[in-house]
């Protein structure tokens, strides 16, 4: 991985965590989103805590692991990218059983449950938001919206 890679990655997964961890309790505190059975503070430091760390811990470590397994990778015929698809496809099921792991075991609150969901699915596609690094030309585009969201950022 060059030095511009890494410092991608860290940039990004410093934005998500500001957001995940900061912005989004901020707005149960400010009663912008409300949880009517519980309390709002015992409910962040209990349950959103909890799950959101689980979720944002999984997107950052399969991120990474795609990287290091991609740096060195060679995909120049179109099967050998189709290989590389199929396990973009398996990384991606582990922020995803993350996701149910969260929503399931740590809601805590029937009213939050909507929110919660919604913020770690806006924290699920942190994932794929990261797939914006540079990796090897011909894998580059195996994520799927990686052609939209490449030239969004006029790549």
């Amino acid at each position: 991985m060059k030095t511009n890679e890494i410092i991608r990655i860290i940039i990004f997964s410093l934005i998500g965590a500001i957001i995940m961890f900061l912005g989004q309790p901020l707005l149960y505190r400010l009663k912008i989103l409300r949880i009517l059975n519980m309390d709002v503070e015992a409910w962040i430091n209990n349950h959103y805590i909890l799950g959101g760390t689980v979720v944002f811990a999984v997107s950052v470590l399969s991120t990474v692991i795609w990287y290091l397994i991609t740096a060195n990778a060679k995909a120049h015929k179109a099967e050998e990218v189709a290989k590389w698809e199929l396990v973009w496809w398996l990384f991606l099921l582990f922020p995803l059983l993350s996701l149910f792991l969260a929503i399931g075991f740590f809601k805590g609150s029937d009213d939050a449950l909507g929110p919660l969901t919604i913020f770690l699915c806006l924290t699920y596609y942190y994932y794929f938001g990261c797939q914006l690094q540079p990796v090897p030309w011909g894998l580059k585009f195996v994520p799927p919206g990686s052609i939209k969201l490449r030239s969004f950022f006029g790549e």
